[in-house]
């Protein structure tokens, strides 16, 4: 027999196995001998049966090839006497026909149930046995030695052992090559000390100012932001809510979960995606601790060090000590870390008093802080539909909305925690059951992470950075400044700062609320007649009750209460997802304190929101179940009275409010930043960044500036001929009455108009004529365009309403306006020469190790030419010395700088520059009411805080490039002086700066000589007997000189156009105005027919009697009339010796030599 069953131990080991086998071929055996039957070729011998009693001599194997037993006895010896014949003998070959034809269906017959014979004796044995034949099988053939059996392709079976071993093999070699790789990664991973995780916790992030001192520890200013607890205040619910959702098996392993870490793995590789999911507790506290600067990155170095510190802290700290930390630690969202400062900004609650289904709401959250916290705020900005949102806080500047995102993994914890056996069924089913949001309650104070303007600003800033540097979300970003010990190197100057809030803080540096118009009531209206605000005494008793008139509410027939819209409260709606919230708001009120004006932005009644819904007109329903035993409101003859306490009020605001930002222009760095003043607590709005209408401020940046760039920019690129229209700082303009749309607008701010100014004094005295005239030369793209340059942001530039007009591109009255910040930036431009930079609030951001996270680099363009830079900085300098800002004087230290006013003193502001900083100071009410004083109240106090600002700075000057020339030029016409220039009385003749390539060539045309008649005050005719001689002006043709009642101021000096009307023979060579009338008799006054001017005839004549012309006669007795006979022009003579000069003659007549 075969090896298989002897020598390898793999048959069949005692006799009964053996006679059962045998037992069951004999009947294949029969079966199989009938169907094959005799053989029908005479001369192949027929297979002996003789075996039939002795089957134990001859067996076959599952593939029907014999198998040599341990005894040859019994053997067919005719069939063994066939198989020892040679290969290729005729009987042989007749032997593999007949095999061929007879046996092939019968043989794979035989096969078959051999194989199940076979198979299931085998299954009989033991595992071990039926594997080691498999093996034997696969590796060893049987012995054969049938040709037929040889032609037979050879079947392959896999060897799973040696699979296995080679899978083996691959497997140690990898993991040979990733703990080398591991092992490289950890020895490059600097080591721990776990000794000091305490002070590492509370290793905030620091602000330090401009010298590098420490100014601002954040979680100080925001106390309650982080409250770190011992693992004994931390309630068992607490914990177990976290360990159930984020790390089962916390109090089991050593700090890793390899299943885990192999699971995610196998995914990554699988997926394609990131690792992910397979950090434990004690590896999110390595990764909080030890990793911050890469804990967004998921990555297998990652894995392999948080891993590596898990170890470290397992093996230093205890389970207790870990999930301390942890919980101490780990971000909840809305600015909340740990689950002190959760516990609070969401429920205003300890941890010790928080529900089973309020700790399963803090661990929830971890896995997404910014989807999952319950609570999201919003600036109000940023609202597009606030009726989708439900308000739990509406603010001035920012809301806070409930969001429930948080609420099937909250479930999901409650779950886990049931199965881990953490809490019974019962405490599940409570748990599920309590409503979230009626649990909501937010405590405001913690959750605005606001602690001063500046810092406020800078935290911003810094929080975008790191967004756009490191591709983090707002939540992991601001993790990284509340909790990861980062050293923020600001540009704040604290002595600056200091000395802008001492000055806020003084109540007389302020002008005064005026001009309210108000009601019987004393509320503060609009000019529609609108109630602005409402007087304090008009909404609460002298104890501080609030009551419903009669005739602001109404009780209903089933005991509820409507209370009607559109009176003294706002009625607000939100829904989301089917709850329905409504907010009972106090509008607007003022109170007057000891002279000084308050506001109080709105206030809120306490109803809970089950008693309250609302009518389809709008009007409040509360519902008569509120009306119970405990009701605070009470119902008396004067109304509803809901008492002190029910209701609250927003902190009172000073007013007018103010604003101011100071800069250092070559480097943009913000040294001061005061976003109001008189305000504590939470300082919500800063002014610094809001916008508010410029007014005049706007002029220098978006018309005169633009307009001198433009003429440089022509003059570049020579496009500039005779007719070409030139602006430089002598360019004269025409305050003139101006008409536009059929309307006279704009007015000034003076009354009337001044006649002609240069460029320059227009912007010295704020003439608003002369800024829109200029603006409609240039265009509102020009002005568009160049404002965005200097950082200009808020310009609205389509739509029914927007700002590409003259009104709010030229003279400031724009829809939302321009930030302080802003006006500063785009005014240090022209000091740096030319150069804008764009504000920053920090130098540097650093880890706690020193290495820099961030740097800054501001943004830098060269917004215009250097000259035209320096030249409208001059013209600012002088609007300082020689203009309306004389108030913005600092001494020492030249200014430069611009004044701007709104409509009916609304607002107030000075803008200004010094060789060192520039200043921007804005002063207003938050709601449009008058000030008392305008723009001059906001020079003062920009002069007066820049004044001690740079006390102690060396004296310097505004730098003159290279391309600036001087020139010297006549005022009335901006161009080169002529002689008559210096005759004019008013000293029309100045020095002024030009870029190169801009000086005027021309001479002076706008002066001119002329003879005047005394009598009528019109050029001279030859007749006219009494004249005067005068060097005037007269602008070009056109020009409008009186409109509407109103004539230029300059009139004086403008020459006349037409001849006199009363001493005229011929007026079509000495055309008179056609708004007069030709005087009748010329001669008048004259005697003897004689003209007035006619000298004496025989020393009888008085040639003075008809200067009064109140005599026809008395010229009609002269002896000689032929001197004014004829209606020929009269000699010159002695009796009129003042030539006439034409009015196109500008020559230097003959009586000025």
């Amino acid at each position: 027999m075969s090896d298989k069953f002897d020598n390898k131990g793999n048959g069949f080991d005692n006799s009964n196995e053996i006679d059962e086998f045998l037992k069951q071929f004999d009947e294949i055996k029969k079966n199989f001998v009938a169907a094959d039957g005799e053989a029908k070729d005479p001369g192949v011998p027929a297979r002996s049966d003789n075996n039939s009693a002795g089957t134990d001599t001859m067996v076959f194997s599952r593939r029907g090839k014999r198998l040599n037993r341990t005894s040859d006895e019994g053997l067919d010896r005719n069939y063994d006497e066939r198989l020892s014949r040679p290969p290729g003998s005729p009987l042989d070959e007749r032997l593999n026909i007949a095999d061929d034809e007879r046996s092939n269906r019968t043989r794979n017959e035989l096969d078959n149930k051999l194989d199940e014979l076979f198979n299931s004796s085998l299954d009989k044995r033991p595992k071990r046995e039926r594997a080691k034949y498999k093996e034997s099988e696969e590796t060893e053939g049987f012995a054969a030695n049938d040709m037929a059996k040889k032609k037979r392709k050879k079947r392959y079976r896999l060897n799973l052992k040696r699979l296995i071993i080679a899978l083996i093999c691959i497997a140690v070699l990898a993991c040979g090559a990733v703990g080398v790789w591991a092992l490289t990664v950890i020895s490059k991973t600097p080591p721990i000390d776990a000794d000091n995780i305490y002070s590492m916790l509370s290793e905030n992030s620091v602000i330090y100012d401009d010298a590098g001192n420490e100014i601002e520890n954040l979680f100080a200013s925001g106390a309650g932001l982080r409250t770190n607890l011992n693992f004994t205040e931390m309630p068992e619910d607490l914990i177990n809510a976290f360990i159930a959702i984020e790390d089962k098996t916390f109090w089991e392993h050593g700090g890793f979960n390899i299943v885990r870490i192999l699971g995610a793995i196998w995914d990554s590789l699988t997926s394609g995606d990131s690792i992910r999911g397979t950090s434990t507790i004690t590896q999110q506290l390595a990764r909080n601790l030890y990793l911050e600067d890469t804990m967004t990155e998921r990555s297998l170095k990652r894995k392999v060090q948080e891993a590596y510190y898990a170890i470290q802290l397992e093996r230093q700290l205890s389970k207790e000590q870990i999930i301390e930390a942890y919980l101490n630690t780990i971000n909840l969202g809305s600015g909340a870390y740990g689950v002190q400062a959760a516990a609070q900004t969401y429920f205003s609650k300890n941890v010790d008093e928080l529900t089973l289904a309020e700790c399963a709401v803090l661990a929830s959250i971890p896995k997404s802080p910014s989807k999952y916290s319950p609570l999201r705020r919003l600036y109000n900005e940023d609202i597009t539909d606030p009726e989708s949102l439900d308000f739990v806080y509406r603010g001035d500047t920012f809301s806070i909305f409930y969001q429930d995102e948080f609420l099937e993994r909250q479930r999901l914890v409650l779950a886990f925690m049931k199965d881990q056996g953490l809490i019974d069924e019962d405490r599940y089913q409570e748990a599920i059951n309590q409503d979230i949001r009626a649990s909501i309650n937010p405590n405001i104070e913690v959750s605005s992470e606001i602690s001063s303007y500046f810092a406020d600003y800078l935290i911003n800033e810094v929080v975008e950075d790191l967004m756009l540097e490191y591709n983090l979300n707002e939540s992991e970003a601001k993790n990284m400044i509340y909790n990861g010990g980062l050293r923020i190197y600001s540009t704040l100057n604290v002595s600056m700062q200091k000395i802008v809030e001492s000055e806020f803080d003084k109540n007389d540096n302020f002008p005064k609320v005026t001009g309210l118009n108000k009601d019987k009531n004393g509320n503060a209206r609009d000019s529609s007649g609108n109630i602005l605000l409402y007087h304090y005494s008009n909404m609460f008793d002298e104890e501080g009750n609030f009551t419903l008139k009669p005739d602001e509410y109404r009780i209903n027939a089933d005991g509820s209460m409507t209370v009607f819209k559109g009176n003294r409260l706002n009625i607000y709606r939100t829904e989301v997802q089917g709850n329905v919230e409504y907010s009972v708001e106090f509008k607007s009120i003022y109170t007057v304190e000891d002279g000084t004006f308050y506001t109080i932005p709105t206030g809120y009644i306490l109803i809970p929101s089950k008693f309250k819904s609302r009518d389809d007109e709008g009007n409040l329903i509360i519902h008569k179940d509120f009306f119970g035993e405990d009701c605070p409101f009470t119902l008396t003859e004067e109304g509803m009275t809901i008492p002190k306490g029910h209701y609250q009020l927003k902190d009172k605001v000073i007013q007018p409010q103010s604003s101011m930002v100071i800069m250092d222009y070559k480097t943009g760095a913000i040294k001061a930043m005061a976003g109001g003043r008189g305000l504590s607590g939470k300082l919500l709005f800063n002014r610094t960044t809001s916008t508010r209408q410029p007014g005049s401020a706007i002029k220098p940046m978006a018309v005169y500036a633009p307009a001198l760039q433009l003429t440089v920019d022509m003059v570049k690129n020579n496009v500039v001929d005779e007719n070409t229209k030139l602006w430089t700082a002598a360019t004269v303009i025409d305050d003139a009455p101006l008409v536009l749309d059929g309307k006279l607008w704009p007015k000034n701010w003076y009354s009337g108009y001044r006649g002609l100014h240069t460029l320059r004094r227009s912007v010295e005295q704020s003439v608003n004529v002369n800024a829109v005239k200029v603006f409609l030369e240039i265009g509102a793209p020009t002005s568009l365009s160049f404002l965005k340059k200097l950082g200009v942001t808020s310009v609205v530039e389509s739509g029914n309403v927007n700002d590409m007009n003259p009104a709010a591109l030229a003279l400031g009255g724009m829809t939302k306006g321009i930030s302080p910040l802003e006006m500063a930036a785009g005014y240090g431009a022209f000091a740096n020469q030319g150069l804008y930079v764009e504000p920053v609030s920090y130098t540097k951001v650093t880890n706690k190790r020193g290495e820099i996270l961030l740097e800054s680099n501001p943004d830098k363009e060269q917004v215009m030419d250097r000259g035209v830079a320096f030249i409208m900085t001059d013209i600012l300098r002088t609007t300082v010395t020689n203009g309306i800002a004389g108030s913005a004087a600092i001494g020492s230290h030249p200014v430069a700088g611009k004044t701007g006013t709104t409509s009916d003193n609304y607002d107030a502001w000075f803008v200004g520059m010094t060789p060192h900083y520039v200043g921007a100071l804005w002063i207003g009410n938050d709601i449009n009411i008058e000030l008392s004083q305008g723009s001059v109240a906001a020079a003062r106090l920009w002069g007066k805080i820049m004044k001690q600002v740079h006390s102690g700075l060396p004296s310097a000057s505004f730098p003159k490039p290279d391309n600036v020339v001087t020139a010297t030029i006549d005022t009335m016409s901006g161009l080169l002086p002529s002689e008559l220039s210096e005759l004019d009385p008013r000293g029309t003749v100045r020095s002024e700066y030009f870029v190169t390539g801009t000086v005027p060539t021309a001479t002076d045309n706008a002066h001119v000589a002329v003879t005047l008649c005394n009598d009528s005050g019109y050029l001279a005719t030859p007749y006219c007997h009494s004249t005067t001689s005068k060097v005037m002006v007269r602008r070009p043709p056109g020009s409008v000189l009186s409109y509407g009642g109103f004539t230029v101021a300059d009139i004086e000096y403008e020459a006349p156009s037409y001849y006199c009307n009363r001493h005229n023979f011929d007026t079509a060579t000495y055309p008179i105005d056609p708004n007069t009338e030709l005087q009748p008799d010329p001669w008048s006054g004259g005697q003897n027919g004689m003209p007035p001017w006619h000298g004496p005839d025989n020393g009888n004549n008085n040639r003075n009697n008809g200067n009064n012309g109140n005599n026809d006669n008395n010229g009609n007795n002269g002896n000689n009339d032929n001197n004014g006979t004829g209606g020929q022009t009269p000699p010159i003579t002695d009796s009129n010796p003042n030539p006439v000069v034409s009015p196109d003659d500008s020559e230097k007549p003959e009586w000025l030599n």
